[in-house]
Protein backbone atom coordinates (compact mmCIF):
# COMPACT_ATOMS: atom_id res chain seq x y z
CA UNK A 1 0.00 0.00 0.00
CA UNK A 2 2.71 2.50 0.99
CA UNK A 3 4.48 1.45 -2.34
CA UNK A 4 1.78 2.03 -4.23
CA UNK A 5 0.85 5.63 -2.46
CA UNK A 6 4.97 6.41 -3.28
CA UNK A 7 4.39 5.77 -6.99
CA UNK A 8 1.13 7.52 -6.97
CA UNK A 9 2.94 10.61 -5.41
CA UNK A 10 6.07 10.35 -7.77
CA UNK A 11 3.90 10.32 -10.83
CA UNK A 12 1.64 12.73 -9.91
CA UNK A 13 4.26 15.64 -8.92
CA UNK A 14 4.51 16.50 -13.01
CA UNK A 15 0.80 16.67 -13.08
CA UNK A 16 0.07 19.12 -10.64
CA UNK A 17 3.06 21.31 -11.30
CA UNK A 18 2.57 21.04 -15.28
CA UNK A 19 0.55 23.86 -16.06
CA UNK A 20 2.35 26.72 -12.75
CA UNK A 21 4.36 28.21 -15.67
CA UNK A 22 0.98 28.92 -18.01
CA UNK A 23 -1.77 29.85 -14.84
CA UNK A 24 1.25 32.18 -13.60
CA UNK A 25 1.62 33.70 -16.84
CA UNK A 26 -2.26 34.35 -17.22
CA UNK A 27 -2.22 36.20 -13.58
CA UNK A 28 0.33 37.97 -14.96
CA UNK A 29 -0.64 39.33 -17.98
CA UNK A 30 -4.45 39.80 -16.31
CA UNK A 31 -2.86 42.20 -13.64
CA UNK A 32 -3.45 45.66 -14.88
CA UNK A 33 0.03 46.85 -13.76
CA UNK A 34 1.92 44.05 -13.06
CA UNK A 35 5.05 45.50 -10.51
CA UNK A 36 8.22 43.57 -11.52
CA UNK A 37 8.88 42.86 -7.43
CA UNK A 38 6.14 40.70 -7.38
CA UNK A 39 7.10 38.80 -10.29
CA UNK A 40 10.34 38.59 -9.75
CA UNK A 41 10.89 35.10 -8.57
CA UNK A 42 8.29 33.79 -11.04
CA UNK A 43 10.44 35.64 -14.11
CA UNK A 44 13.63 33.32 -12.08
CA UNK A 45 11.91 30.17 -11.79
CA UNK A 46 10.72 31.02 -16.07
CA UNK A 47 14.46 31.04 -16.38
CA UNK A 48 15.18 27.99 -14.57
CA UNK A 49 12.56 26.37 -16.32
CA UNK A 50 14.01 26.84 -19.66
CA UNK A 51 17.44 25.77 -18.47
CA UNK A 52 15.95 22.72 -17.22
CA UNK A 53 14.18 21.71 -19.67
CA UNK A 54 15.11 21.04 -23.94
CA UNK A 55 13.53 23.26 -26.50
CA UNK A 56 10.39 22.36 -26.99
CA UNK A 57 7.86 25.28 -28.31
CA UNK A 58 5.21 22.64 -28.47
CA UNK A 59 5.28 22.35 -24.85
CA UNK A 60 3.24 24.82 -23.06
CA UNK A 61 4.86 25.53 -19.99
CA UNK A 62 8.32 26.01 -22.16
CA UNK A 63 6.46 28.34 -24.20
CA UNK A 64 4.89 29.66 -21.38
CA UNK A 65 8.23 30.54 -19.54
CA UNK A 66 9.78 31.84 -22.75
CA UNK A 67 6.50 34.33 -22.89
CA UNK A 68 7.32 35.40 -19.25
CA UNK A 69 10.63 36.29 -20.64
CA UNK A 70 9.71 38.10 -23.22
CA UNK A 71 6.72 40.07 -21.20
CA UNK A 72 9.75 41.06 -19.17
CA UNK A 73 12.59 42.27 -21.17
CA UNK A 74 10.98 44.99 -22.64
CA UNK A 75 9.62 46.33 -19.73
CA UNK A 76 11.87 48.34 -16.89
CA UNK A 77 13.04 45.47 -14.67
CA UNK A 78 15.92 47.24 -13.15
CA UNK A 79 17.76 44.12 -14.69
CA UNK A 80 20.66 45.53 -17.17
CA UNK A 81 21.90 42.66 -19.42
CA UNK A 82 24.56 43.42 -21.36
CA UNK A 83 24.33 41.68 -24.32
CA UNK A 84 27.39 42.32 -26.81
CA UNK A 85 30.71 41.46 -27.67
CA UNK A 86 32.56 38.40 -29.48
CA UNK A 87 30.97 35.45 -27.93
CA UNK A 88 27.39 37.40 -28.45
CA UNK A 89 28.85 37.97 -31.90
CA UNK A 90 29.53 34.47 -32.80
CA UNK A 91 26.32 33.16 -32.09
CA UNK A 92 23.89 32.87 -35.05
CA UNK A 93 21.33 35.72 -35.10
CA UNK A 94 18.66 33.59 -37.35
CA UNK A 95 18.56 30.98 -35.09
CA UNK A 96 17.65 31.23 -31.50
CA UNK A 97 21.18 31.10 -29.90
CA UNK A 98 21.21 35.04 -29.34
CA UNK A 99 17.86 34.85 -27.38
CA UNK A 100 18.98 31.62 -25.08
CA UNK A 101 21.79 33.31 -24.19
CA UNK A 102 20.20 36.73 -23.10
CA UNK A 103 17.73 34.17 -20.83
CA UNK A 104 21.09 32.58 -19.46
CA UNK A 105 22.53 36.15 -18.75
CA UNK A 106 19.20 37.14 -16.87
CA UNK A 107 18.94 33.62 -15.13
CA UNK A 108 22.60 34.89 -13.61
CA UNK A 109 21.84 38.15 -12.58
CA UNK A 110 18.77 36.93 -10.64
CA UNK A 111 20.53 34.26 -9.28
CA UNK A 112 22.98 35.96 -7.98
CA UNK A 113 20.39 38.29 -6.56
CA UNK A 114 17.91 36.27 -5.43
CA UNK A 115 19.75 33.72 -4.10
CA UNK A 116 23.19 35.54 -3.23
CA UNK A 117 22.22 38.56 -2.05
CA UNK A 118 24.19 40.35 -4.66
CA UNK A 119 22.54 43.53 -6.94
CA UNK A 120 24.75 43.28 -10.76
CA UNK A 121 23.42 46.40 -11.89
CA UNK A 122 25.43 46.63 -14.72
CA UNK A 123 24.93 50.33 -15.57
CA UNK A 124 27.82 52.45 -16.88
CA UNK A 125 29.83 53.94 -14.46
CA UNK A 126 31.42 57.29 -15.01
CA UNK A 127 35.06 57.21 -15.93
CA UNK A 128 35.10 53.08 -17.00
CA UNK A 129 34.85 51.41 -20.29
CA UNK A 130 31.00 49.71 -19.93
CA UNK A 131 32.59 46.48 -21.15
CA UNK A 132 35.07 46.02 -18.77
CA UNK A 133 33.32 46.95 -15.83
CA UNK A 134 33.28 43.98 -13.34
CA UNK A 135 29.53 43.14 -12.95
CA UNK A 136 28.78 43.53 -16.27
CA UNK A 137 31.97 40.99 -17.29
CA UNK A 138 30.75 38.66 -14.51
CA UNK A 139 27.21 38.55 -15.91
CA UNK A 140 28.29 37.80 -19.81
CA UNK A 141 30.45 35.00 -18.30
CA UNK A 142 28.37 33.97 -16.29
CA UNK A 143 25.32 33.50 -18.68
CA UNK A 144 27.81 32.24 -21.21
CA UNK A 145 28.99 29.52 -18.97
CA UNK A 146 24.79 28.71 -18.42
CA UNK A 147 24.29 28.82 -22.12
CA UNK A 148 27.24 26.70 -22.96
CA UNK A 149 26.81 24.10 -20.43
CA UNK A 150 22.52 24.16 -21.87
CA UNK A 151 24.02 24.36 -25.62
CA UNK A 152 26.46 20.90 -24.71
CA UNK A 153 23.49 18.57 -23.57
CA UNK A 154 22.38 17.39 -27.12
CA UNK A 155 19.05 16.61 -25.74
CA UNK A 156 18.21 20.27 -25.29
CA UNK A 157 17.94 20.71 -29.08
CA UNK A 158 20.10 23.54 -30.20
CA UNK A 159 23.38 23.65 -31.48
CA UNK A 160 25.85 26.03 -32.30
CA UNK A 161 27.43 28.09 -34.79
CA UNK A 162 31.02 27.22 -36.25
CA UNK A 163 32.25 30.48 -34.73
CA UNK A 164 30.72 30.02 -31.31
CA UNK A 165 32.21 26.32 -31.08
CA UNK A 166 35.28 27.54 -29.90
CA UNK A 167 34.03 29.10 -26.62
CA UNK A 168 31.98 25.80 -26.30
CA UNK A 169 35.79 24.10 -26.27
CA UNK A 170 37.12 26.61 -24.07
CA UNK A 171 35.16 25.94 -21.44
CA UNK A 172 34.85 22.50 -21.85
CA UNK A 173 38.72 23.01 -20.85
CA UNK A 174 37.87 25.16 -18.58
CA UNK A 175 39.80 28.04 -20.40
CA UNK A 176 36.42 30.03 -21.34
CA UNK A 177 37.82 33.18 -19.58
CA UNK A 178 40.71 33.41 -21.13
CA UNK A 179 39.40 33.69 -25.03
CA UNK A 180 35.91 35.15 -23.91
CA UNK A 181 36.86 38.93 -24.05
CA UNK A 182 39.68 38.70 -26.51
Amino acid sequence: MIKKMLLLTIFSIPIFSHSQLSESLKKMKSDPEPNFASYEQLFFDATEYIFDNPVNFKSEEFVSACRIVDFWKNEDTGINVPIFGGFYDSLNPKSNQRYFYMIAITNYILNEKLNNDRYLKNMKIEGQKYSEQDDVRESQIGGAKIFLDYVSNQKNGLSLSSKAKKFLKAHEKGELEEIFFD
